[in-house]
């Protein structure tokens, strides 16, 4: 393994595609402007042990290249470029961050390294944990750096290093990430229309500001019960009750321990055996801020409420110690209302979601619905999103994909390059009851199969304009993939759904995908279940 000797700053030249013979000679001749190289090395073929100390196990030798790039003077923004030595695909692929990001996603780096893409990730132009904000105080240029700018400097630079290292450039390029991955993922798609073929856009945190609003809204909801918190028999009273009434009346399987097809789900919380003033606060969070953002009552399955309200909004205790709660008061500290005071009593909802638009929307929101340039220049775009969700309202991809069809001419103008799949039962981007790998961070059994894997499903509707009907997701045994499966269902482009057709209850063929109007006899699909387990 060799690494470069010392860093080596470049401010006025562009990369050049002849270069470098080798990996280690792109510490010397790598030139593009404000760049710095830091690390240039080769890592053998096996275990690679990353700067923050994760292993990542089963990876193909491959030119590591580390450094970061000052496109102001006060931005400081980390990449990594990992390029495969040998068999490269001649694709390039750029993994997204999560949460306030403030360090490099290694860990979505390995796997398309594996199938033969060269990738990179960046640590959105500063360092701390994904849920701390505080660096943005007296910051203004690295907030522009998260938003947007981070991930622009990123791509740029490493298809330069491609350049150099490979003397050819990509031949196709995508984009993968969920959560604040997500939202960098339309971000590209709608501010850098031309950077990418493909794009993988999971359970995005577009509208941050309202969603970051939303937070508040239900950490100040529980705050208001007297106890201070729902706790976690509070949550099991309401997850039963919700599968008790809706669970295998919606396409689904009566044994399910999560929702099918949650909107066809009427369920009113008014009926619950709790306190008053706890189905009050269930029912703000069901809602949301009104006309703001929406709220978490249609995937009210055990996926979102006994397991996932826990860590994300109540903590058993203190809501302002659930990541939304701490993820809220981040936000608007430090980015919105620095050196205010401010606190989640401070303004009304309305109040926050304004100033937050005003002051950050530009920069960090990524809503545009017209997506019409992504498109002609032949883009492709999948999205997806559990509808066991707690930590981004699974109403807002439909919203956000609504608003593009309003846009763009109607459902029917946009299937051709874009489509949105909903997942029963998954949680925020992954884990959950449900089936909930295919490939976003979870392989299926057969990740070169563009039936079971959502990558490559991309890769085939850019290359070949094959454009998924439907992506089949694996329940693992207690979700780990050497226990076996447990069982499949096929992910459907919204507004379909899977419905139970009869036959084993476990395959993925049992289910067909149908509109939400379909009227088959949900009591016949019960007797058929019944007579298959």
């Amino acid at each position: 393994m060799k690494a470069a000797a010392a860093p080596v700053v470049i401010g006025f030249l562009t990369a050049s595609p002849a270069a470098a013979s080798t990996c280690s000679q792109l510490a010397s001749s790598f030139h593009r402007p404000n760049t710095t190289i830091t690390t240039a090395q080769t890592v053998p073929a096996g275990t690679f042990v990353t700067p923050t100390g994760q292993s990542i196990a089963a990876l193909p030798q491959f030119c590591r290249v580390a450094g970061f790039t000052t496109p102001t003077s006060d931005s400081h923004i980390n990449f990594e470029v990992w390029v495969p030595e040998s068999g490269w695909n001649l694709k390039y692929l750029q993994a997204g961050c999560g949460g306030f990001c403030g360090s490099i996603s290694y860990g979505s780096m390995g796997e398309p390294l594996r199938r033969g893409y060269a990738v990179a990730a960046t640590d959105d132009g500063h360092q701390a944990s994904g849920i701390d904000a505080s660096w943005a105080l007296g910051h203004p240029e690295k907030v522009i750096d998260f938003g947007y700018r981070a991930l622009k400097e990123t791509t740029d630079v490493a298809k330069d290093v491609i350049m150099a290292f490979k003397s050819s450039g990509a031949r196709r390029s995508y984009f993968m990430g969920c959560s604040d991955g997500g939202r960098e993922a339309l971000m590209e798609a709608q501010r850098y229309p031309r950077d990418f073929d493909g794009i993988v856009a999971g359970s995005p945190a577009n509208y941050w500001t309202h969603l970051f609003t939303g937070f508040v809204w239900d950490q100040k909801a529980l705050a208001a019960t007297s106890s201070g918190d729902l706790s976690q028999a509070d949550l099991n009273v309401v997850s039963n009750a919700m599968l008790a009434q809706c669970s295998g009346h919606d396409g689904g399987l009566s044994t399910d321990q999560f929702l099918n097809n949650p909107p066809a789900c009427r369920f009113n919380p008014e009926k619950l055996s709790l306190p008053k003033d706890k189905i009050e606060a269930v029912k703000k969070i069901f809602s949301g801020p009104p006309g703001i953002f929406p709220g978490y009552r249609v995937g009210g399955d055990e996926a979102n409420i006994a397991a996932n309200w826990s860590i994300w909004l109540t903590d058993t205790g203190n809501p302002a110690n659930g990541l939304q709660g701490l993820f809220g008061d981040n936000y608007f500290k430090f980015i919105v209302f620095p050196n205010s005071g401010w606190t989640p009593d401070t303004f009304s909802p309305e109040e926050n979601a304004h100033q937050a638009d005003v002051r950050t929307g530009a920069i960090l929101n990524s809503v545009d619905p017209n997506l019409r340039p992504f498109k002609l220049q032949g883009g492709k775009l999948i999205q997806y999103v559990g509808w066991g969700d707690t930590a981004i309202s699974p109403e807002n991809d439909i919203n956000y994909y609504s608003a593009v069809a309003r846009e763009m001419g109607g459902h029917e103008h946009i299937g051709d390059f874009y489509r949105l799949f909903m997942v029963p039962g998954m949680a925020h981007c992954g884990g959950g009851p449900g089936a909930n790998a295919f490939g976003q961070g979870v392989n299926g059994p057969n990740p070169s199969d563009a039936s079971d894997d959502i990558l490559t499903a991309l890769d085939q509707w850019v290359e070949y304009q094959n454009a998924p009907d439907k992506i089949v997701a694996t329940k693992y045994v207690n979700d780990d993939p050497t226990q076996g499966v447990a069982f499949q269902r096929p992910l459907c482009p919204f507004p379909q759904f899977a419905k139970y057709k009869g036959g084993s209850t476990t395959s993925s063929a049992s289910f067909a995908c149908v509109r939400p109007d379909h009227d088959d006899d949900d009591h016949h699909d019960h007797d058929k279940e019944a007579s298959n387990r």
